[in-house]
């Protein structure tokens, strides 16, 4: 998928990364360059009879970050390594997690844990997982913030004392962390969840997020994003000069959608080597 860098000494300063064009670098680094439908089958062959391992996904609201994370659990989970996503947004406004029930063979919960009994019933049926989904009222936003805090933490708790595969997946990991409070949960996985309970974590504001997110992952993705204050926190990532992953990521191509959105390509680090490719948006 990508050339292993693990020969090289990297003894280059931000400076000197400054310093050299965008091609420079790529050149430096031994990034490649493929497409989309050849990372999802390179990566989906080399992940194969492997356990889960944590992820996190860094850019913008909609560059493509759940699209992908959807593209990748297709080929990593199964009724016997499941996933369980988070997911604060009401039914109606959330289409991409009701698509993503049918595409995944996901079954949508409004609470979680699910009993012993339904759990074995789900996995007769081949059921990869769950979306957990708490209902909301919409009128009273401090009761439905206390009932979503209270359904997340009872999931993520459930999650983390497994000792059956599972990743979970906090499509809007800023939120869980900050605005839910569900920093303990959020943590302790990454801390000392594997190899049973991983997780994954898709991040629109990085500089709010506690460093654990950037260096306990083994794969991090990043979109375009052009804010400083979020590049900032690449310093964390580890294992690869922070101003190399700022001058690649810059040039990452963009796309504008019919609706209005902009997404962009990605890097993928892989951080055993490290490994970098740049994906394409198709």
């Amino acid at each position: 998928m990508a050339i292993d860098l693990s020969y090289l000494e990297d003894n280059r300063t931000r400076e000197d990364v400054r310093n050299m064009s965008r091609r420079e670098v790529m050149r430096a680094y031994d990034v490649a360059e493929i497409d989309r439908k050849t990372f999802l089958k390179e990566r989906a062959k080399e992940r194969r009879g492997q356990k889960f391992h944590h992820r996190t996904t860094l850019g913008p609201t909609h560059r493509g970050k759940t699209t992908l994370e959807l593209q990748i659990l297709k080929s990593d989970i199964s009724p016997d390594q499941q996933c369980i996503i988070l997911s604060a947004k009401p039914p109606h406004r959330d289409p991409v997690m009701n698509k993503a029930a049918e595409q995944l063979n996901l079954v949508v919960v409004e609470d979680y844990p699910v009993s012993a009994m339904s759990k074995r019933y789900h996995r007769n049926r081949k059921k990869n997982g769950y979306v957990v989904r708490p209902t909301q009222t919409l009128t009273n936003l401090r009761a439905d913030k206390e009932h979503v805090h209270e359904v997340f933490s009872r999931t993520m708790i459930d999650a983390y004392a497994t000792k059956e595969p599972v990743i979970v997946v906090c499509d809007e990991a800023h939120k869980i962390y900050n605005v839910y409070g569900l920093r303990e949960e959020y943590e302790a996985p990454l801390m000392s969840g594997l190899p049973d309970c991983a997780e994954s974590s898709l991040i629109q504001r990085g500089r709010f997020m506690p460093y654990l997110a950037y260096d306990a992952p083994d794969e991090v993705i990043i979109f375009k994003d052009d804010d400083t204050s979020n590049q900032r926190r690449y310093a964390e990532i580890g294992g690869v000069n922070p101003a190399a992953i700022v001058t690649i990521q810059s040039g990452l191509k963009t796309y504008e959608t019919k609706d209005g959105h902009t997404i962009s390509e990605f890097l993928h680090i892989r951080r055993a080597g490290p490994r970098l490719t740049v994906v394409g948006i198709e």
